[in-house]
């Protein structure tokens, strides 16, 4: 049995793309927002300082401020370079961002000079849409919305101070407010939209990038089992001239069989790297609709033809829905699809473990009680599933064959998941394993 770790899913490899391209985000708006707040702080020192208008208590609250967020800028940019930012961190970030832009707007509000005329008479306000629109950078939709009604709180919130603190410096209005809290809601939807199309887009990217990895994983392994073939071949020569050269020997018989055996290790080795190869190439089509009765009915005579001795029995118990046609299912590569998938799982059924194998075979469209779904049953009488095979329900690719890699149940799996479909795996109580397919339904 195959002692290593289960290989990572595409889609589990997507999202720690996706992770990493968000930290990535973060550690980026960490160093914007340190640079923004030392430009702040800077700016305050240019004006006086402690000695400009509002003295030592604007001065109290503006440098613990801007400290604190330099500082808590550097951790999270530090945190963010070691991946350690997940959702709830993000969000928290975002609305820190809003508490930490408008906490620095509250001495400018509080202490001001003769000439104020409110609040949103001067550019500070400005900082609330650059940070709403910064949030795009993190990747998440959740932070993104997060940010946005925290701006919009903390505005409305310093907005209604200034009405009631500075009434008679005021010269705006409502209207103002109202356009520039809408203003401030647009951006964070833009931003939001922008980080769904970005999550979209790196899924897609992670999931695709994952996908040629593995293959080209597969085809590297195959090309490594060329001195397999070799071998055979050597072999199978050696034999050959041994007979041409004495065939009237008492050992020709020998030499006969062992020649026999190893052209049929090599049939098989061929017949391996022919499925695996069509399972690579369905990979890369488009799903399509297949007749699910007749590709099992295919797949089926061709096993037979391999494994005489094993009963294989091909039935559907699932209800007519689809007005009086056969039942139909998409898949990656179409009929080659399917027809990959359950001829690797009904030789699986024949060769159990490499030591016994199933006598009975059943492959069956079986009710689902979703109707989006087929699902289809492969079940057997044999050894069922080893220990450590399985992840979960899902086969994650290991063996217990001598000669064999488990690349058959990866590919299977991978095509069926690249259909939008799953792949459950069990040895069930009463002994033999069973594995379902389930797959979108052309209903």
């Amino acid at each position: 049995m195959s002692e290593h770790p289960p290989p990572a899913m595409p889609e589990q490899i997507a999202q720690r793309v996706l992770s990493d391209a968000s930290n990535d985000g973060e550690a980026l708006v960490s160093a914007v927002r340190m640079v923004f707040c030392g430009l702040v702080l800077t700016r305050f020192l240019l004006l006086g300082g402690l000695h400009a208008e509002g003295g030592v208590p604007a001065a109290l609250v503006e440098l613990p401020v801007l400290g604190f967020a330099i500082g808590a800028s550097a951790v999270a940019r530090w945190a963010a370079r070691r991946r350690l930012f997940g959702t709830g961190l993000l969000v928290a970030s975002s609305v820190l961002d809003a508490v930490f832009a408008h906490a620095s707007l509250l001495s400018t509000l509080v202490w001001h000079g003769p000439h104020y005329t409110g609040l949103l008479r001067m550019p500070d306000p400005s900082a609330a849409v650059a940070v709403v629109f910064i949030t795009a950078l993190r990747l998440s939709p959740r932070a993104a919305w997060a940010g946005t009604a925290a701006n919009l709180l903390l505005m409305g919130g310093l907005v209604a101070l200034d009405f009631q603190w500075n009434a008679r410096f005021v010269t705006y209005g409502m209207s103002e407010v109202a356009l520039l809290l809408i203003f401030i809601g647009s951006v964070g939807a833009v931003a939001s939209l922008a980080c769904d199309v970005a999550r979209r887009m790196v899924l897609k990217a992670g999931c695709e990038s994952a996908r040629v990895e593995r293959t080209r994983r597969h085809l590297d392994l195959m090309l490594r089992e060329h001195h397999d073939v070799r071998t055979l071949l050597s072999s199978a020569r050696l034999r050959a001239d041994l007979l041409v050269r004495d065939p009237g020997s008492d050992a020709c018989s020998r030499y006969a069989q062992a020649l026999v055996q190893d052209l049929r290790e090599l049939g098989d080795f061929v017949s391996s790297v022919k499925s695996r190869t069509l399972g690579e190439l369905a990979m890369i089509d488009e799903a399509e609709l297949v007749d699910v009765g007749a590709t099992l009915h295919h797949a089926a005579d061709v096993v037979r033809s391999r494994f005489s001795h094993v009963h294989i029995v091909v039935g559907t118990d699932a209800p007519d829905t689809s007005g009086g046609q056969a039942p139909r299912a998409r898949i990656v590569g179409g009929e080659r699809g399917l027809s990959h998938v359950v001829t690797n799982l009904l030789v699986n059924a024949c060769e159990g473990d490499g030591q016994r194998g199933a006598r009975t075979v059943r492959v069956s469209v079986e009710p689902d009680g979703n109707p989006l779904l087929i699902r289809l049953c492969v079940s057997d009488d044999g050894p069922g599933f080893r220990a450590g095979l399985l992840e979960g329900t899902r086969p994650w690719g290991g063996t217990t064959k001598r000669d064999g890699s488990g690349l058959g149940m990866l590919l299977v799996g991978g095509l069926v998941e690249a259909s939008g479909g799953s792949l459950l795996a069990s040895s069930p109580p009463g002994g033999g394993a069973r594995v379902d397919v389930l797959l979108p339904s052309g209903a």
